[in-house]
């Protein structure tokens, strides 16, 4: 799917959807880094006139809606200044949410022990869908059990990984 110029603009040449986010990632992590947030990540969606820009962010001290509003009115300008974009788009950011997508090797370490569900982009062992305790990463591998049996996942074999969210 290509982002048109005559439709949204110019933006950095003409990219698909994938590496106008991985563009805009590029863009805006050094201000939201400079500001003490982590971006867990980003994701374009075309709309039926505009393009909608989602970002995540999380802060040690987890994410209020004063943190939502610091980060956009520092990175709309930013995508402005290095697109032609200016109104042609909607830009939400927010928390990665209680479901949180694990994207980093570093998300991964830091849910060990939690419980994660995760998508495969094809089956092995007959099934795409695998949900159990993280038990470990290591390398590019990691490790989760799941009915009383620990199974190993290589990382780019995934298509989705998400925490469960736990209630006590």
């Amino acid at each position: 799917f290509l982002v048109w110029p005559r439709i949204w603009g110019f933006i950095f040449g003409c990219f698909n959807v994938n590496d106008l986010k991985i563009k805009i990632r590029e863009i805006i992590k050094p201000e939201i880094d400079l500001l003490g947030y982590e971006i867990i990540d980003v994701e374009c969606h075309q709309g039926k006139k505009l393009l909608k820009i989602i970002v995540y962010i999380d802060h040690l001290n987890g994410i209020k809606i004063d943190d939502c509003v610091l980060i956009t009115n520092t990175i709309a300008p930013i995508i402005d200044k290095h697109s032609n974009l200016r109104d042609n788009y909607n830009l939400e950011v927010s928390s990665p949410g209680l479901n949180r997508k694990l994207i980093l090797k570093e998300h991964y370490d830091k849910f060990i022990g939690k419980i994660i569900k995760i998508k495969l982009k094809d089956k092995i062992n007959n099934r795409k869908i695998y949900k159990g305790i993280l038990i470990e990463r290591v390398d590019d591998n990691i490790s989760i059990f799941e009915d009383n049996q620990e199974i190993n996942i290589q990382m780019d074999t995934i298509e989705v990984c998400r925490l469960v969210p736990a209630f006590e």
